[in-house]
């Protein structure tokens, strides 16, 4: 169950440094939705195994779904993070229309995997209540040359246009630094996320040259890290080029 997208506290015990330390900061960013979500209608978008649902629901959450498209992964949390306050569904991030209006949607390291990221917010947009609240992060550091389940690669200051552009105002934001050396990622110390990087590096920076370039220039700038963004947008009147009424 531990992959490149998905960790759980059940199962990165034993995992390695590097798995811990990420395990750890996605903590983090549940526990900035978790401090949001108290007598709220929560959708947990992308929610993986389950435990950042079941945070979701012990901060006091009205009642929260979890979706995830990953069969193994609805199952898996319905075993091990199952709460009264939760339901659990398998389904499709872009394609999921909850039963209620939620005031809160919770969808953390789900936009850069989509082929269409704007098109996904608005859809959530339309979805959400008056005055809801977004909580959604996102890498915002090269990540598509590493990880193979990546598409789109974001800034902070892109990833804040997104969100006004799919009529989201940003209220809050949370921004976590990961370093980590290559010994984590490619040698001994690897552990089973590690495993999993892109094959063929080199070829793939041939084929996108600015990926390869993005790379160099963060590195010489920064070291070998990566960045999360996750920000709390509140949903308003309207999307930028929507038309009719909220």
């Amino acid at each position: 169950m531990i992959t490149a997208e998905r960790l759980d506290p059940l199962l990165t015990t034993a995992g390695s440094d590097y798995d811990r330390e990420a395990l750890r900061l996605h903590l983090e960013r549940y526990e900035f939705a978790a401090a949001r979500a108290r007598d709220r209608l929560v959708v947990d978008c992308a929610c993986g195994t389950g435990y950042g649902s079941a945070m979701l629901a012990g901060a006091g959450a009205a009642s929260v779904v979890g979706v995830d498209i990953e069969e193994s992964a609805v199952a898996f949390a319905s075993r091990h993070h199952a709460h009264e306050r939760i339901s659990y569904v398998a389904a499709d991030a872009t394609a999921y229309i909850p039963p209620f209006a939620p005031n809160l949607w919770v969808t953390l390291e789900t936009v850069e995997h989509l082929p269409d990221p704007e098109a996904y917010l608005r859809a959530t947009w339309a979805r959400l209540a008056p005055d809801a609240l977004l909580i959604a992060s996102v890498p915002t550091t090269v990540s598509t040359d590493g990880n193979p389940f990546h598409l789109t690669d974001f800034t902070r200051a892109s990833w804040r246009r997104l969100l006004a552009a799919t009529g989201f105002v940003a209220e809050d934001e949370l921004v976590q630094t990961h370093r980590y050396t290559l010994k984590q990622i490619f040698g001994a110390e690897r552990g089973e996320r590690q495993r999993q990087v892109r094959r063929n590096l080199l070829g793939y920076y041939v084929a996108h040259p600015s990926v390869a370039w993005a790379r160099v220039s963060l590195t010489a700038r920064r070291g070998l890290v990566h960045e999360y963004t996750t920000v709390v947008a509140r949903r308003a009147a309207r999307p930028e080029g929507a038309g009719g009424s909220s």
